[in-house]
């Protein structure tokens, strides 16, 4: 007789049953949880891929944006260099080149005096501050701006008060004027 005979058909099927129960619940406990546990590390990773990029393409805006910050630094400091005097000729050169521009202008230069002062934050530049009384006609005053925006000499224009003369002239003006431009090596 056949070993498979032995057995009853209910007995069969109740071990199959057992077995495919078995089978479900070891699905159900370990296989299913197992796999929903995958599809979420997948999802996770997905998510952190996409993390990692935004991270990347941020990084490279910022990167980006420091190398354009050096890039105006070094321009700022080749421009400062530039246009800053140094400090032992920068009266003389800003006399200069006032003097030229009132010549041209017919503008008469009466007194000047000057003061340096540090800038904030810098000790190696400073503001060279220059106070200058002046005489002439306004279209001579019109004529001396020109003149001193023309100017190779970078300086700003502080202050300007142009006033009658009060000895009765009144075809000429008396002018007092600040002028403030960039000294290195303080």
């Amino acid at each position: 007789m056949e070993w498979y005979r032995r057995f009853l058909p209910r007995t069969v099927l109740a071990t199959l049953a057992a077995a495919a129960a078995c089978n479900l619940g070891f699905y159900v406990l370990a296989v299913r949880p197992a796999k929903l546990g995958e599809y979420e590390l997948e999802a996770r990773n997905a998510a952190l891929a996409t993390r990692v990029q935004n991270s990347r393409a941020t990084t490279e805006v910022v990167q980006a944006r420091a190398r354009l910050i050096e890039k105006a630094e070094a321009d700022g400091s080749a421009l400062v260099e530039e246009i800053a005097l140094p400090r032992q000729s920068a009266f003389s050169a800003l006399l200069t080149e006032l003097g030229a521009a009132a010549a041209q202008a017919g503008i008469e230069i009466r007194e000047t005096s000057y003061a340096v002062e540090p800038l904030d934050g810098n000790e190696q530049y400073g503001s060279l501050a220059v106070n200058a009384s002046l005489r002439g006609r306004y279209d001579n005053l019109v004529q001396f701006l020109y003149q001193l925006d023309r100017s190779g000499v970078f300086f700003v224009i502080g202050s300007l008060g142009a006033t009658p003369r009060s000895d009765g002239n009144l075809n000429e003006l008396q002018i007092n004027m600040r002028f403030d431009t960039l000294v290195r090596d303080l």
